[in-house]
């Protein structure tokens, strides 16, 4: 075997390199669970497949290994092959995604007799077929077994979640499902758990499988029907009594085609499994209030309901509950926007306040989801990888994804992304700050602003991986990590290589939460305020305002009593905004505001003035109290709901001219004043002798011509006896010298055409007749 380089290569991380594999088909199913750590023999191992460049005889479909046994200070590397048969060829039985889990036999105190139990998919270039399985001691290659059984008769895919609930009793789980190797229509009918029991009398693992039936709704991609199912986890707590399944999907009817979370729990030790729980993220605080609304070009709008994106990691603490991190965003079709995210901690607690049994816990905004990590055509991406990982005694558990910097980067893609880590204490109720682990680090930094550009020469933290329990070392929290390098004999420089060329995995040591640093409250989502009764209330001045208040609500402190600020004077006419601020216990504030208007009905005035010519007049509101609307009667058949309008009058005269202003309390008594128009003469009369209105009498319609170029804009219609417009006023350009008014409509009688232009005007009478 060979041992790992074991020297610190770059700044920030302490990471060196451990084994290979001949491609990317190890690590790129983020719920594959291959490494494993074991507290009392300081041992760590990682699971990956074979290497023919540095195994000979050995093919990619076969597994490999690497551990150490002094916590991954140095290490002993790529082991193997591990699963040792003919038919395992690469053809016709192909092994992929391994698992792997270390089980130390009571009483054993040597790292090398302990037990490396394996699981991984194979297919036979058809189907996904079953699990290639085996265990084998860690210090001796020989003592490795497999077995590739065919699993639900093949009808099945990707295994995932590989853990240990007590000392020898293994899990995984997959989909029943149609989908094959090559493609086509894919609809999954229920979910496989597998269970291993390690046999002391054969030293070997018996696996059994059971299927929980269960349908998801259906979609079409690209042609084919899919389940609206993905990333299918399983773990338990410390005590192994308590289990959680989890998967992203969809499994009730409805309009909202979004992912969501959906949970199976088990209280007797994975016997026996509850029926599906889906999780409305809609309906847990916070998630809807911190939906993305940043849109990129060319994006439709957000949908405002939100989902998960594709990815998940879950893992359960010392009470039992779930913790299954992953991205939210807007959702749509089945889809996820390009908005903008958020990852949150969806997680349940029996114990915490009626109404939250199931929470969110806030963990950070993301700006970036999927990114390209290969230059294979098509590419090789990866989504945001959320990982979870807890303490040996189920108290602290860690998360972890992977995040670029869109400004930086110029695009929402997270191409060239850093590690971002948080973990919280779900006895303490308190949390850590959020980490950049891979900023400014010289192998695995994303390049960002803030470490003005510069990225590590393996182009980001690329298909990361943690163990599912963590070490503790005094009082410092250590999640064992490994990287990839994809084609590492690829120019590192060139950070996009091939995921069909070898990848190198390298182990970080220093991934570290010290416990000192857990010293933040864990909630972190402000409390849900809602206004009780109208946004809007009227109070008439003078009388009593009556508080209608608000509900406020906190996952973490129940109800709250919202504090109110910016109470209206109910003797003061005015718009007050008043404000109702909840504050948590954790600090956190939330606030609404209503609007209360305190005024009366409007006391209507105006004035009025002649600015330009004296039969021109402009009318101005001085009513009192606010008024929004207004009605003007001009006194000559004409009005407006403008509120200050102006009005040309034809005729010489005295006119009276009411309005009436109108406002959420009413509307105002009718206020009226003469206004005399004069100086409508000798322009009109000159005006008036240029117009030539034939043939009169007429019948169903008049022609109307004017005999010099009128430089304005003219407005013509046809009045009665009373001035009543009789006619829709028709507007004409300048200049306009010929015009038809029709009057097949109009009753027998005398009608005047009125034509008026902003500093003239004229009056023709015309007789109708359509007895002639």
């Amino acid at each position: 075997h060979r041992s790992g380089d074991g020297s610190r290569l770059n700044s920030i991380l302490d990471s060196r390199r451990i084994g290979s594999a001949g491609n990317l088909l190890t690590i790129i199913e983020g719920g594959c669970n291959q490494i494993d750590v074991n507290d009392s023999l300081n041992a760590v191992v990682f699971i990956h497949r074979a290497d023919p460049n540095v195994l000979n005889g050995s093919n990619v479909a076969q597994y490999a290994f690497d551990y150490s046994t002094d916590r991954g200070a140095t290490w002993s590397i790529d082991r193997g092959p591990i699963t040792v048969n003919p038919a395992i060829d690469n053809v016709d039985v192909n092994g992929r995604f391994p698992q792997a889990a270390i089980y130390n036999p009571a009483g054993n105190t040597n790292p090398a007799n302990a037990q490396l139990v394996y699981s991984g998919t194979w297919h036979d270039n058809v189907t996904w077929t079953g699990q290639m399985r085996g265990n084998g001691q860690l210090g001796n290659v020989g003592s490795f077994n497999v077995e590739f059984p065919t699993i639900n008769g093949g009808k099945n895919v990707i295994g995932t979640g590989m853990v240990q609930s007590q000392p020898g009793v293994f899990w995984l789980v997959n989909q029943s499902s149609t989908q094959t190797f090559t493609g086509g229509n894919s609809i999954t009918d229920g979910i496989i758990v597998h269970k291993g029991v390690w046999n002391s009398g054969t030293s070997k693992v018996d696996w059994t499988e059971t299927v929980l039936p269960q349908a998801f709704q259906a979609q079409d991609n690209s042609g084919t029907t899919v389940s609206v199912v993905t990333s299918l986890n399983i773990a338990f707590d410390p005590t192994g009594q308590i289990g959680w399944i989890a998967a992203l999907g969809d499994i009730t009817a409805g309009d909202d085609s979004v992912y969501s979370p959906i949970f199976w729990k088990s209280e007797d030790a994975g016997a026996t499994w509850s029926a599906p729980t889906q999780i409305n993220l809609a309906d847990l605080q916070g998630v809807t209030e911190n939906l993305a609304t940043l849109l990129y070009d060319g994006e439709t709008p957000t949908s405002g309901i939100p989902t998960t994106a594709f990815d998940a990691d879950l893992n359960v603490d010392v009470k039992g509950n779930p913790h299954l991190l992953a991205s939210v965003g807007n959702g749509t079709e089945y889809s996820i926007q390009t908005a903008g995210y958020t990852m949150w901690d969806i997680t349940y607690d029996t114990s915490s306040i009626q109404g939250c049994d199931w929470r969110a816990i806030y963990m950070s905004d993301v700006l970036a989801l999927r990114g390209t990590m290969t230059a294979d055509n098509p590419a090789q991406t990866m989504d945001n990888r959320p990982l979870t990982s807890r303490s040996a005694d189920g108290s602290k558990i860690f998360f972890f994804w992977t995040d670029s910097d869109v400004d930086f980067l110029g695009s929402p893609d997270n191409d060239a992304p850093n590690l971002f880590g948080k973990a919280i204490d779900v006895v303490a109720g308190t949390t850590t700050p959020l980490y950049n682990f891979t900023e400014g680090d010289t192998l695995w930094g994303g390049p960002t602003n803030a470490s003005n550009g510069e990225g590590g020469v393996f182009g980001g933290a690329k298909f990361p991986m943690v163990s599912n329990t963590a070490w503790q070392n005094g009082a410092v929290y250590n999640v064992p990590l490994v990287l990839t390098q994809v084609d590492y004999n690829n120019d590192p420089a060139n950070s996009l290589g091939s995921s069909e060329q070898p990848a190198a995995f390298w182990y970080v040591s220093n991934i570290n939460f010290p416990a000192a640093a857990f010293n933040s409250p864990l909630d972190q989502t402000p409390p849900s305020i809602e206004l009780t009764g109208d946004t809007l209330v009227l109070v008439p001045v003078g009388t009593s305002y009556t508080e209608l208040g608000a509900t406020a609500f906190d996952c973490a402190d129940g109800t709250i009593v919202p504090v109110i600020t910016n109470a209206p004077d109910v003797n003061t006419d005015g718009v007050y905004n008043v404000t109702y601020t909840a504050t948590d216990l954790a600090g956190n504030s939330a606030s609404v505001t209503r609007k209360v208007i305190v005024g009366r009905i409007p006391e209507a005035k105006f004035v009025f003035s002649f600015p330009s010519v004296p039969y021109r007049a402009q009318f101005t509101d001085s009513s009192y109290y606010l008024p929004t609307a207004w009605t003007w009667n001009f006194g000559d058949n004409g009005g407006s709901v403008l509120q200050n309008p102006v009005r040309n009058y034809i005729a010489n005269g005295t006119y009276n001219v009411c309005l009436v202003a109108k406002n959420a309390f009413g509307s105002s008594p009718q206020f009226c004043q003469d206004v005399v128009i004069t100086g409508v003469g000798i322009n009109e009369i000159e005006f008036s002798n240029q117009i030539n209105v034939f043939p009169n009498p007429a019948s169903d319609k008049i022609s109307i011509k004017i005999e010099s170029d009128v430089t304005e804009e003219m407005t013509v219609s046809l009045v009665n006896l009373v001035g009543q417009e009789v006619t829709t006023p028709a507007v004409y350009a300048a200049g306009t010298t010929n015009m038809t008014v029709n009057t097949a409509n109009l009753t027998n009688g005398l009608y005047f055409v009125k034509i008026v232009t902003a500093s003239t005007g004229a009056v023709k009478p015309i007789s109708i007749n359509h007895n002639k």
